[in-house]
This record gives C-alpha cells, sequence and structure tokens, in this order.
C-alpha cells in the first residue's frame, strides 16, 4: 500500500475508531429517531399560564375574551388535528384531503371550526378516520390549553380602580401570594380593562367622540397587560387579539353586520397558487418537494458543509501540534517524506469529514422510517433530496473547501508547538472565514444578486455561496468561473502552504511571521 494511503488509513482509523466517534455512530441515528418525536412533547409539556381579567366595564369584555381565547385553542385542537393526519393516514387507502368534511384534511375557518363541532368533535373524527390510519396508530391526544382563566380575588374585584387593582395584583405576579385556581398558585399575567374602554380611533379619523389628549386617552380608554415575564408575548397577543376581536365585532353591529357576517367575512382566503417558469409549464406548480429543494436543502447543506470543515480541521490542527510537540513526527518522517505524510492527512481527515454528514444522512433515512410525528416531514426532505443534484454539488464543494481550509489547519500546526501558539494565527483566520456572515441573509434572500455574486468570485467563500444558490438557477458562466478560480486559488495554495508545511514540521521553534514568507519560497 502506498505510504500516503498508510498514513490516511492511521488518521481515519484514529478518530473513527475512537471509543467517542463509535458512540456518536451508534447514538446519531437514536436521537434522530428521538428527535422526530421532540416536538409533541414540547407541546404536551408547555406550561398552563394562569391569568385574571379585571374588568371595570361590568364584566362584558372579561366573558368576550374568554370566549375568544377559547375559539383560537379551538384552531390550535384543529390544526393539531391537522398533522396527526398528515402522519397517521395511510396513504396507500387514501389521503387526508380525500377523508370528507369536517374531519379531512381542510382549511382551518370559522365554519370548519362549527362544523367539525356539530359533527361530533374529536371523538367522532377519530371514529370516522379509524379505518383510514396506519396499523398501530395511536388515538388523537388534543393538546392542552395554553391559557388558563383564573378567578379574581375578591379584595382585587372590589379595589374600584386600575391603580388599586394593579397594585393588589402585584404580589400575586410576583410570586409573593399564592392565586387559587392558578398552577402551583402563580399568577402569569393579569388584564384590566378601564371603564371607558374603547378603540382607538385611525388617525385622519372623522370621528371626534374620543376627543382627548394622547395622556388622558390612555388613562381613559387603554387597557393594561401586566405579567412579571416580558419574554413570552404569547398570552399577550392573544389578548389583544381577543380585544380586537371585540372591538370589531362592535363596530360591526353598529354597521348592522352580525357577528356571523364578520366571522365569513374573515373566512374570505384568496386562492393563490405559485408557480415556477420551467421547460414543462405542466409541473411548474410550486409544491413542498421544491421549496425543501430551493429554500430549505441548500441552507441546511451550507450549514453543514461549514460546520463539518471546522469539526474536522479542528483534529488535523492538533494533531500535527501534538505529533511535534512530542517528537511522534520525527519518527514518521524516518518511514515516509514530509509531502506523503501531508497527503496521507489530507485524505486521512477528508474520509472522516465525509464519514460524518453520511452517518447525519443515515439517520436521517431511519428516523424517516419511525412512524413518528416528524417522519413524513423527513421521509419528503430526503426525498427532495436524493431527487436533486445537491449532494453531488455537496460532495465536490466540499473537498474543494476541505483543500482550502485544512491546508491552512495543517500549516498552522506545522508552525505551531501548543494551542497557544496556534491562537496567534487562528484568531485572523476565524475573522476571516467569518466576514461575510451578515450578508449571508442577503444570499439567501436574493441568490442571484450583487452580494451573491461578488461572493461567488472570492475563493475562500466560493464553496458557501454556490452551495446557498444551487438550487436557483444561478449563471451557469458565473459558476464554472468562479469554481475555475476558486481551484486554481487552491491549487496554488497547496503549492505554497505544501512548501511552509515541509519546512517547517521538523523545525524546533515556531518561525516568526516574517520568516514564514522565506518558508514558503524554499521546496524543500
Amino acid at each position: 500500500m502506498s505510504p500516503i494511503f498508510l498514513v490516511a488509513w492511521r488518521e481515519y482509523k484514529q478518530y473513527v475508531f475512537s471509543r467517542g466517534f463509535i458512540l456518536l455512530l451508534v447514538m446519531l441515528p437514536i436521537l434522530m429517531v428521538a428527535g422526530a418525536f421532540l416536538l409533541s412533547i414540547i407541546e404536551n409539556a408547555r406550561p398552563q399560564r394562569a391569568y385574571v381579567i379585571y374588568d371595570a366595564t361590568g364584566g362584558d369584555y372579561a366573558a368576550r375574551i374568554e370566549d375568544e381565547i377559547e375559539k383560537q385553542y379551538a384552531r390550535e385542537k384543529l390544526a393539531a388535528w391537522e398533522v396527526y393526519l398528515l402522519t397517521a393516514v395511510d396513504r396507500n387507502i387514501t389521503t387526508p384531503e380525500d377523508i370528507p368534511f369536517p374531519f379531512g384534511s381542510s382549511d382551518i375557518t370559522h365554519g370548519r371550526i362549527s362544523a367539525f363541532e356539530k359533527a361530533g368533535g374529536f371523538e367522532a373524527a377519530q371514529l370516522a378516520v379509524q379505518k383510514y390510519l396506519r396499523m398501530g396508530t395511536p388515538a388523537f391526544m388534543p393538546p392542552k390549553p395554553q391559557f388558563l382563566k383564573a378567578a379574581l380575588p375578591q379584595e382585587i374585584a372590589n379595589a374600584g380602580s386600575m391603580e388599586k387593582a394593579a397594585e393588589g395584583l402585584t404580589p400575586y405576579l410576583r410570586g409573593e401570594k399564592a392565586l387559587p385556581g392558578a398552577i402551583n398558585g402563580r399568577l402569569f399575567a393579569a388584564i384590566l380593562i378601564p371603564e371607558a374602554f374603547s378603540a382607538r380611533q385611525p388617525e385622519g379619523s372623522n370621528d371626534d367622540s374620543n376627543d382627548t389628549t394622547s395622556t388622558d386617552r390612555r388613562s381613559l380608554n387603554e387597557a393594561e397587560y401586566w405579567s412579571d415575564n416580558v419574554t413570552d408575548p404569547t398570552l399577550e397577543l392573544a389578548v389583544k387579539r381577543a380585544l380586537q376581536s371585540v372591538l370589531r365585532k362592535r363596530e360591526a353591529a353598529r354597521l348592522g353586520l352580525r357577528d356571523a357576517d364578520l366571522e365569513r367575512i374573515a373566512d374570505i382566503d384568496a386562492p393563490v397558487k405559485m408557480f415556477t417558469p420551467k421547460e414543462d409549464l405542466t409541473n411548474a406548480e410550486v409544491d413542498t418537494g421544491d421549496r425543501l429543494e430551493r429554500v430549505v436543502l441548500p441552507g441546511v447543506l451550507t450549514y453543514v458543509l461549514l460546520v463539518v470543515i471546522f469539526a474536522v480541521g479542528n483534529p488535523l490542527l492538533t494533531n500535527t501540534i501534538e505529533e511535534r510537540s512530542n517528537k511522534i513526527v520525527e519518527v514518521l518522517l524516518s518511514s515516509v517524506t514530509a509531502h506523503e505524510l501531508m497527503m496521507g492527512k489530507l485524505i486521512g481527515i477528508a474520509a472522516v469529514g465525509l464519514t460524518m454528514p453520511a452517518i447525519g444522512l443515515i439517520g436521517t433515512v431511519v428516523a424517516s422510517f419511525s412512524g413518528g410525528p416528524a417522519s413524513d416531514a423527513m421521509s419528503e426532505g430526503v426525498g427532495a433530496l436524493l431527487n436533486s443534484n445537491l449532494l453531488p454539488i455537496f460532495l465536490f464543494y466540499f473537498l474543494a473547501a476541505y483543500i482550502i481550509y485544512a491546508m491552512l489547519f495543517l500549516v498552522i500546526g506545522a508552525l505551531s508547538n501548543s494551542i497557544q501558539d496556534a491562537q496567534t494565527y487562528m484568531g485572523p483566520l476565524m475573522l476571516l472565514v467569518f466576514a461575510p456572515t451578515p450578508f449571508v441573509i442577503m444570499v439567501f434572500q436574493n441568490p442571484n444578486g450583487l452580494v451573491a455574486s461578488v461572493l461567488t468570485w472570492i475563493p475562500i467563500y466560493t464553496p458557501y455561496a454556490v452551495m446557498l444558490r444551487a438550487a436557483s438557477e444561478p449563471p451557469m458562466g458565473e459558476i464554472i468561473g468562479a469554481t475555475c478560480l476558486m481551484l486554481a486559488f487552491a491549487f496554488v495554495l497547496v503549492q505554497i502552504m505544501g512548501r511552509v508545511f515541509k519546512n517547517a514540521i521538523l523545525n524546533a521553534s515556531p518561525p516568526k511571521v516574517r520568516e514564514i514568507w522565506r518558508l514558503a519560497k524554499v521546496d524543500a
């Protein structure tokens, strides 16, 4: 066997057959299968948030807010039912869309929610779809309500003013006093509605019924949302939507519209489908597979490319430093040349780099057959990946990026006797590598724009820019030209860095920065 491949096998075996990597090999598919159930576990584990309402108007708004939050919960349950159908229905029998209304997959509207309840709710729905489900599919479990209305303490109900109510509720909100009826006695939020609560009039409105100053307006007719948690706006938004709905229904009633009329108007949905120009216009509609191929997969693969490059670059760096500091490199160079050692290291660690995403892909395939809540989504993702040209593109640009960055890591290792020495070089390198990070979103949103083109023509960024643009049909001439420039840059870099490696690997002490150029000019 060639000395290069002997060194490559040594490097590969050192990492892949290590206990940590074998543990990763075993755990990754298991973790990915477990991850397929994570969303449902999170959904079931979400905390119930207790809230109270102080309504100075006499209680009308409190009842309507509770009704609106209940309607939002009904929409959440129906949305969960949609996900259940997507994962549970045996498509060899039928599709979720072909199951009769209202239990089959369809738009979530006020009308469908009402029809669902009149038809018997989720118990009737489970019986209706049972014959279409996969064998062994568990029954549907609706999500628990996220918000729970608690009774207002009597002393707060008799407060007599917004200020006194807020003052009295503060100990409950801060957890200093337990609230009866709340989970763990903790009050999550309080909604305070003033007696003169009314809609804020749009600018330019001729309605002068609320003709007060801005300061008076806030004190007279603005509701207040109190909570010790300012990071989770979920309930705040739900309350705002509920109050908006109440005010809009009142305005609609003033204009002669019924609540049912307003809900019917809210259910109106503009039917729009997205198409993309293709040679075969009969297949031009954008479906889930197209969005996965054009939006999700390029971003995921670019991220994997970046992570894997630096995941394998680090052991290449540290192993070279360790061999230098422990004089192991002198033993190795007694059997192979510096060129063979360098090439063997590059090939061996490249194989490690390819093994990591291969394990990830296998884990995803296994998880897609697990039957978990996310298995269908994973199946679609794997199918879109295998049906596209993204895998060979990823492989090519992984190797190109690996050659560029691995040579830099390898040379830094050859120039350093310790990790501390290497840090002096790694700082500027990392700054250079991650410099275009603020522009990534621009490339993602406009893959054929100016920023994307500029990054594509910079050799050290070409692999990532092209990977992001791969599914957006970038100009072929630009991609070919930039790729040729990248390959030429990689070739020159290998020649220069190879000389530095061969000249520096046996040096007892790290060379100074001004001496590196001299090492690059002399061929060992």
